[in-house]
């Protein structure tokens, strides 16, 4: 339909202007002294629209020509361009495939031809990849090259390049330098996960229990870690807090009383603590944390401590009816079978702490008890059996 309407309107104007020739007779005179022309106007038109269809071509092809070489350099920075997107991509697969070296090269490649290209972000893209590969090949020279290469044209303030030599560093044990990017990044991103993450490693490998307590609480306030990953982290930092800052009894109760109820309850932190005190001769401290621990939570590991507190006489016959008490919660427990007759023997009851040894040897036969078992028979004179007993305490030793 179209092309019939275009075809109807050419024929129109071909009628229009072979009628407005034939009526027009007029003529165009064109005096250049001392010629004189005269032309008929009707050619005089036609001329004139062909010079000036003539000269628009010709300004035409003049622009063309004049801007080839910039359309030449455009169509081979694009080209470019494309060359580097496409290696980047195959770095990339390589990477994700293992194959580190083939990784570095093709991104070293374009990471060269982004510096051309005047791409900074590509540059920074393609060297990180670069340089990640040569690390994981432990290539370290090639690596710190190209990292020295994203900080002269990126400088040194460029965030990506920081973290990915705070990572990088660390996982080499050059603590100091993976320090310094990682507290520069800090300074730019004082919330970043991703820099959290990493203080934290550094600390956890320094151990300095202070400063992860403090990334810990930050994390956890952010959902970056999930709450029994943090615990697990937090009771690591407080048993080296113990180990590497020595606290006296009242300053070790102040320190106690400020844990979460939940890290007074670990079996792991109670046991620091009562043998912390137990080495600062304060074994009542010692049993009011075992007790504590053991009523709120059962493990039955923190017995064997409790059992070998040395209390005076008033406290043992307090431990006696307490770990009596747990017996009624816990009548097979082999580890409270065993320090019953442990306090039973204590307070000079023979026969009980028989009873109780026996016991715990019939629930689970251990090396500890059979050698309770032998001591007190031999403290009772009764040497047959206590050999009998060592014997079989060795055997299970020796398993």
């Amino acid at each position: 339909m179209k092309l019939l309407l275009w075809l109807i309107g050419l024929f129109s104007i071909a009628v229009g202007m072979t009628m407005f020739a034939q009526l027009n007779t007029g003529y165009a005179l064109i005096f250049l002294p001392p010629w004189r022309m005269e032309v008929s106007l009707n050619v005089f038109i036609v001329l004139l629209l062909l010079s000036v269809i003539a000269l628009y071509l010709l300004v035409q092809m003049l622009v063309e020509i004049a801007g080839l070489p910039q359309r030449v350099r455009r169509y081979q920075a694009e080209q470019a361009k494309e060359a580097s997107v496409k290696l980047e991509r195959d770095a990339r697969i390589a990477f994700f495939e293992g194959r580190f070296q083939r990784a570095a090269r093709l991104a070293s490649e374009a990471m060269v031809n982004s510096a051309k290209s005047g791409e900074d972000d590509a540059f920074a893209v393609n060297g990180i990849l670069a340089a990640r590969a040569s690390h994981t090949m432990r290539d370290f020279a090639q690596r710190d090259q190209i990292l020295q290469q994203l900080k002269q044209r990126l400088g040194d303030d460029h965030l990506a390049t920081l973290i990915t030599c705070g990572e990088l560093w660390l996982d080499e044990r050059r603590y100091s330098e993976a320090g310094q990017a990682i507290s520069t990044a800090r300074e730019q991103a004082p919330k970043l996960t991703n820099a959290l993450k990493l203080e934290l490693r550094l600390r956890q490998r320094e151990q300095n229990p202070e400063a992860i307590l403090k990334l810990v609480e930050q994390l956890s306030k952010t959902d970056a870690l999930d709450a029994e990953q943090a615990a697990h982290i937090r009771i690591a930092a407080q048993l080296q807090l113990l180990k590497k800052h020595p606290m006296t009894p009242i300053e070790l109760k102040d320190w106690w009383k400020k844990l979460p109820t939940q890290e007074q309850h670990n079996p792991q932190l109670v046991q620091a603590a009562a043998n912390c005190y137990i080495a600062q001769d304060a074994p009542l401290q010692a049993k009011d944390v075992l007790e504590k621990a053991l009523g709120a939570d059962w493990h039955p590991e923190l017995l064997l401590t409790y059992g070998l507190l040395a209390l005076d006489a008033e406290q043992q016959t307090a431990q006696l009816q307490q770990a009596e008490n747990w017996l009624k919660a816990h009548p097979r427990d082999e580890l409270l079978l065993l320090t019953l007759g442990r306090l039973c023997r204590k307070r000079e009851l023979w026969g009980k702490a028989q009873s109780y040894f026996e016991a715990s040897i019939a629930v689970q036969p251990s090396a500890i008890a059979h050698a309770e078992l032998a001591e007190l028979l031999t403290q009772l004179e009764r040497g047959d059996e206590a050999a009998s007993h060592y014997r079989a305490s060795l055997g299970l030793a020796l398993q």
